[in-house]
């Protein structure tokens, strides 16, 4: 409680200073500025990739409660959106469309000097604190767009029909509350794959365990990406590893465990090769 109020009152005193430095620092919008959609599945680590972004005083941080979203949380039309950030004088404008994270190709495509940062973290982390914040039933509800075929809603918008077959094949009103939300896991991550963002170069991944374990590589390699200055290792100070493995022990049914594990080690391959490429290319 008492770590969570400091917190929270040297937030706001930073978003005061921020704000102040941002007036007399940029008089004017950038010619080129760069735009960050944070994207992936929900309770993958979002939230706390905002706020990193957010100690940096060279941004402007749009949470999905400001003016760039709607009142369902989705972004408004692309030359709305794009109006209000060229406003901006901050030159690194960072976003968090979550709930439009199946249009990422579109994104990129529509505005310019833009990348996607996907954050992905383990199935059964992702399920448990799923469960823990939005209900028993969250991933059962997640699902049902799916499984109705619900275009209209965010859930279902672009889902293959791999992806949907699966979801069909298990799903059930009465099913394991944790293999649905590990199965909801498993239709947002099978998404990086098939709007072919693996082999975009401009997205960059961001494994949760390695963020919240060694917080100020894995953000200094980012902002290498970025192609700007890291600011230092003071924008990391909030960063924890305390909700790492929460989701440890957690039972799935065999057939979605496997499911869920081989998409987990694909991603992590597709991670740990840029990696490797991105030391090479430093050397």
């Amino acid at each position: 409680m008492v770590t969570d109020l400091i917190n929270r009152v040297q937030f706001k005193s930073l978003k005061i200073s921020k704000a102040i430095y941002q007036t007399f620092a940029f008089k004017k919008p950038p010619n080129k500025k760069t735009i960050i959609f944070v994207v992936g599945c929900q309770r993958s680590g979002t939230s706390l990739m905002m706020n990193i972004f957010d100690r940096d005083y060279k941004t402007k941080v749009y949470r999905e409660n400001t003016e760039v979203f709607s009142n369902n949380l989705r972004l408004k039309s692309f030359n709305v959106v794009k109006e209000i950030i060229d406003k901006d004088k901050a030159p690194l404008v960072i976003l968090k469309p979550l709930l439009d994270t199946q249009r990422s190709k579109k994104m990129l495509e529509y505005f310019d000097n833009s990348k996607i940062l996907w954050i992905f973290r383990h199935y059964k982390d992702v399920a448990s604190s799923n469960i823990k914040r939005f209900g028993i039933q969250n991933g059962i509800n997640d699902l049902k767009p799916i499984v109705q075929n619900d275009t209209q809603n965010w859930r279902a918008e672009n889902v293959s029909k791999y992806t949907r077959e699966v979801i069909l094949k298990y799903f059930s009103e009465d099913m394991n509350p944790y293999d649905a939300a590990a199965l909801f896991w498993f239709a947002r991550n099978r998404l990086f794959f098939e709007l072919q963002l693996d082999t975009n170069p401009n997205v960059i991944m961001c494994k949760y365990e390695d963020l919240v374990t060694n917080p100020v590589s894995v953000i200094s390699d980012i902002y290498r990406f970025i192609g700007t200055d890291f600011p230092g290792k003071r924008i990391t100070t909030e960063v924890h590893c305390k909700s790492k493995g929460e989701g440890k022990g957690l039972e799935l049914s065999l057939e979605i465990e496997s499911l869920c594990h081989e998409l987990w080690e694909s991603l992590n391959e597709i991670y740990n090769r840029r990696i490797i490429n991105n030391s090479i290319s430093d050397n």
